[in-house]
């Protein structure tokens, strides 16, 4: 499976990235493509991180940590935002 390359604009980051075990990258940058989808979904809806504080009835800082690096969401986590904004964010095929 090929690799994912991140777009990491930190130097820090990109050193601390790279020096983490494969298993520790490929999930980092699973959930980091998480959230940047869930990211994308609002802007082409022309919703913000409040919108979705709003729409799911948690925490604006529940909400925020879904937005930093590292989050490790959960399935329900997940189709509670699905539900939220009316769009998959992950498509499984098979």
């Amino acid at each position: 499976m090929k690799e994912a390359k991140l777009k990491i604009y930190s130097s820090v980051l990109q050193e601390a990235h790279d020096s983490i075990t494969p298993l520790e990258r490929a999930s980092f940058d699973l959930n980091f493509s998480i959230s940047e989808k869930i990211y994308q979904i609002l802007q082409e809806k022309g919703m913000t991180k409040r919108d979705l504080v709003r729409l799911t009835g948690k925490k604006e800082s529940e909400v925020s940590r879904w937005f930093s690096f590292g989050h490790n969401f959960t399935c329900k986590t997940l189709a509670m935002i699905q539900l939220a904004l009316g769009t998959p964010i992950i498509k499984i095929v098979q």
